[in-house]
C-alpha cells in the first residue's frame, strides 16, 4: 500500500467516523492541556523563585559558628584564590560587611523631615549586581576607585592623580546646583571639603520594601505626629534620591572621640537587588574595604563575611558545596533554603504531571473502546481489504495511522487550549495582583521542549490506546468477515 492511499484511506475512515473520533479526542484535549499548564507553571515558579529569589549556580559561605579549640577560619583573599581553581567554578565573590559603627542621615524629599537612623551596610563586586537592577543614571561600581592614564579617562569634574587614580578637582560648595552640575558633571555634586565627588552608589533588596509597605508602613498609620503621614513606597519614588553616611559615629552608641574619627559621603539608591543584604543597604566592596581599613580592627579588616561561588551548571552544585564543607567552611542558610525550594517544585510540578497523565491513561482506554467498535462497524471492509490482498502489516499500520491523525489534532488542540489558558490567568495576574517584590510578568515559562512533548504524549497514549484494536483488526479472517460469521 503506497503512502498516497494509505493517507486517502485513513481520511476517509476519520471523516466517516469523525463525531466517534471527536468525542475520543476530549479527554486527550483535556490531558494534553493540563500536561503542559502545570509543566510550563513549575518552569515558571522556578524561573522566579531559584533565579530571582534564590540564585541556584550560586552558593554562598559563611565561617563555622563553632570550629573548635583551634579557633574559626577566615575568609580571605587566599581562600578566594584556592575557591577560584576548586573543579567547576567560573567565578567567585567575596562579600564585606561594615565592622565599625555608622549612622545614617536622609528622608527630607520623601516626607519633609530628615531621619536619622543606624546604617547596616555590606559591600559586594560590582560584578555581582545585574545591570538590569540599575535603574538610575549612576552605575553601581567604586567611583572612588576608577583607574586613568590621563585625565581623558576620568568623569567630568574629575583628573588624573599621581596614583593614576581619577581624584576630584577644586569646586565651590556654597555655589548654586546649576554651577556644581557645570564643573563636577551631571553624576558628581560639590562636598563640603569643595572637591568633586560622587555619591556612593547603593541598591538595597526588593524584601526590605515589602517589609515597609506591608508592615511598618501599616503600624505607622496608627501612631501620631508626621510619622502617620508616611506613603507607601514603590521603586520608581526611591531611585535616585540619597543621604547622607556617616561614618565613625553611631545613634545607639554615641558620638566619637573627635570629629577627626567621623567621615561623612553622600550615598545614592540606584537601584533593588536580591543580592543586596536583607536589612541595610549594599554598595560596592571597594568603599567597605577602605572604611574598614580606616574605621575598623586592623586585624579583621580585610576578612571577607560571605563568599559567593558561581558554578558552571548546576550540575556541578552539589560536588562543590562537599569540597567547601570539607574544607571547614558552612553553607549559608540562603543556598540550603534554595535546594529545598527547588526540591519543592519539582515534587508538586511531578504530582500535577502525574494527574495530566492519568487524564491521559483514561483517554486512551477511551480510545481503545472508540477503535474497537469502529473496528467492529467496519470488520466487513477491513475483510473485503484482507481479502484484495492487504497483508496484517498493512491494517495495523492503517489503524495505527488513524490514532496518529486523532493524536495530533487532540495533541496541538490541547496545546493550544494550555497555552490560551496560561496567557488569560497571566493578564488576570498582572490585572487584579498588586505589585509586590519579585512579582513576574509572567507566572509560566516556555520552551519548544513543552509544546514537542505535549505533542509527543498525545500520540504515544493514542498508539497505546489503537494497539489492541490494531492487532485485533489485523487478526481478521477474510472468510468469516465475508460471509458474516
Amino acid at each position: 500500500m503506497t503512502p498516497a492511499k494509505l493517507s486517502k484511506l485513513v481520511w476517509q475512515s476519520v471523516n466517516r467516523n469523525r463525531r466517534d473520533f471527536l468525542f475520543s479526542s476530549i479527554g486527550i484535549v483535556i490531558g494534553i492541556s493540563t500536561l503542559l499548564f502545570f509543566t510550563s507553571l513549575g518552569a515558571g515558579i522556578k524561573e522566579t523563585v531559584l533565579e530571582k529569589v534564590f540564585v541556584v549556580r550560586q552558593i554562598e559561605i559563611e565561617q563555622k559558628k563553632y570550629s573548635g579549640l583551634f579557633g574559626a577560619k577566615v575568609l580571605d583573599d587566599d581562600l578566594v584564590e584556592k575557591l577560584k581553581q576548586v573543579e567547576g567554578v567560573t567565578s567567585v565573590y567575596p562579600k564585606m560587611r561594615l565592622t565599625f559603627p555608622a549612622g545614617a542621615v536622609g528622608g527630607k524629599q520623601l516626607i519633609g523631615n530628615d531621619l536619622r537612623v543606624e546604617l547596616v551596610a555590606d559591600g559586594i563586586p560590582d560584578t555581582l549586581i545585574s545591570k538590569d537592577d540599575i535603574r538610575g543614571n549612576l552605575e553601581f561600581k567604586d567611583w572612588d576607585n576608577i583607574a586613568c592614564s590621563s585625565d581623558s579617562d576620568c568623569e567630568t569634574g574629575f583628573a588624573c592623580g599621581e596614583e593614576k587614580i581619577c581624584k576630584g578637582i577644586t569646586c565651590d560648595s556654597s555655589a548654586d546646583l546649576v554651577t556644581q552640575r557645570q564643573t563636577c558633571g551631571n553624576l558628581g555634586f560639590c562636598d563640603n571639603s569643595n572637591t568633586c565627588a560622587i555619591p556612593i552608589p547603593v541598591v538595597i533588596s526588593p524584601q526590605l520594601l515589602e517589609i515597609y509597605n506591608g508592615s511598618i508602613h501599616t503600624a505607622l498609620q496608627g501612631s501620631a505626629g508626621s510619622m502617620s503621614k508616611l506613603p507607601k513606597l514603590s521603586e520608581s519614588m526611591l531611585i535616585g534620591l540619597g543621604g547622607d553616611a556617616i561614618f565613625g559615629q553611631s545613634y545607639f552608641l554615641g558620638k566619637a572621640a573627635s570629629k577627626e574619627k567621623i567621615e561623612k559621603k553622600r550615598m545614592q539608591l540606584v537601584g533593588f537587588s536580591s543580592k543586596a543584604i536583607n536589612l541595610g543597604v549594599t554598595m560596592p566592596i571597594g568603599y567597605v574595604k577602605r572604611l574598614n581599613a580606616k574605621f575598623g580592627n586592623k586585624e579583621t579588616s580585610k576578612n571577607y563575611h560571605a563568599i559567593v561561588i558561581e558554578a558552571s551548571s548546576n550540575d556541578q552544585i552539589a560536588g562543590i558545596a562537599k569540597r567547601v564543607e570539607d574544607m571547614g567552611y558552612a553553607l549559608s542558610s540562603k543556598f540550603e533554603n534554595a535546594q529545598r525550594a527547588s526540591l519543592l517544585i519539582l515534587l508538586i510540578t511531578l504530582v500535577f504531571n502525574l494527574i495530566s497523565v492519568i487524564i491521559l491513561a483514561v483517554a486512551a482506554v477511551n480510545i481503545m473502546h472508540t477503535f474497537l467498535m469502529i473496528i467492529l462497524e467496519r470488520r466487513h471492509e477491513i475483510g473485503l481489504m484482507r481479502a484484495l490482498g492487504a497483508t496484517r502489516r498493512e491494517i495495523m499500520l492503517l489503524i495505527l495511522s488513524e490514532a496518529s491523525l486523532l493524536g495530533l489534532f487532540g495533541g496541538i488542540t490541547g496545546a493550544l487550549l494550555g497555552f490560551g489558558t496560561t496567557k488569560a490567568i497571566d493578564a488576570v495576574f498582572a490585572s487584579q495582583v498588586q505589585d509586590f517584590p519579585f512579582k513576574p510578568d509572567t507566572l509560566f515559562a516556555f520552551d519548544l521542549w513543552m509544546f514537542l512533548m505535549a505533542i509527543g504524549a498525545a500520540l504515544v497514549f493514542c498508539w497505546i490506546g489503537a494497539l489492541i484494536p490494531a492487532i485485533r483488526a489485523s487478526r481478521t479472517d477474510p472468510a468469516r468477515a465475508l460471509t458474516g460469521h
